[in-house]
């Protein structure tokens, strides 16, 4: 179950938070093939985590995702808007970022899809990546995109197993790495 994460989510000392500093750390592999959080990124903090999320959720048009296990219980909160997010208490599985409308080809991308590193392999990220699909379908979207860094073949070849294919080959545009872009139909 996807759900959006909201401001409070990132703020000092929230649970959410300490969730997704051990997610992120437990992900220092994929975070230094892209020179993300420095040399030791096992070592992540809660206060590097919420300024990457924070940076993400003001970009206009992204969304920020909680992958929660479905059905696994804990209690259930109230959003900003007073709706209940169920599974809220469920174990973190992942986070999802996904933009809206790409600036430059109008599709919607998958901008970081990234699971508990210690549940890769039992279908997870392939579940949570079906769930964005799914979403995407139901408001009308006809494919969807992202890039993967040159460096990560593991990457590719998971999004190639889901039926992605390199339509380009192109720098991000965040900090000009080297990527391979590649797009679904939905």
């Amino acid at each position: 179950m996807l759900i959006p994460l909201l401001p409070g989510d990132i703020a000092p000392g929230s649970p959410v938070l300490a969730e997704l500093a051990e997610l992120y750390a437990g992900n220092a592999a994929f975070h230094r093939l892209s020179g993300e959080f420095g040399p030791e990124p096992e070592s992540v903090s809660p206060t590097e985590v919420a300024g990457a999320l924070t940076e993400e959720l003001a970009t206009p048009g992204v969304g920020v995702f909680l992958a929660r296990v479905p059905g696994s219980g804990g209690p259930t909160r109230r959003d900003e808007g007073d709706a209940v997010r169920g599974d809220a208490g469920a174990p973190l599985a992942g986070v999802v970022a996904l933009l809206e409308a790409h600036p430059v080809d109008g599709f919607p991308w998958i901008g970081l899809l990234m699971v508990d590193a210690r549940r890769t392999g039992r279908g997870l990220g392939r579940a949570v990546a079906e769930e964005v699909h799914d979403r995407l379908r139901r408001a009308g979207r006809p494919g969807v995109r992202l890039a993967v860094l040159v460096n990560n073949p593991a990457a590719l070849a998971f999004w190639t197993r889901l039926g992605y294919t390199e339509v380009d080959r192109r720098p991000d545009l965040q900090a000009g790495r080297d990527c391979i872009v590649m797009h679904r139909d939905l």
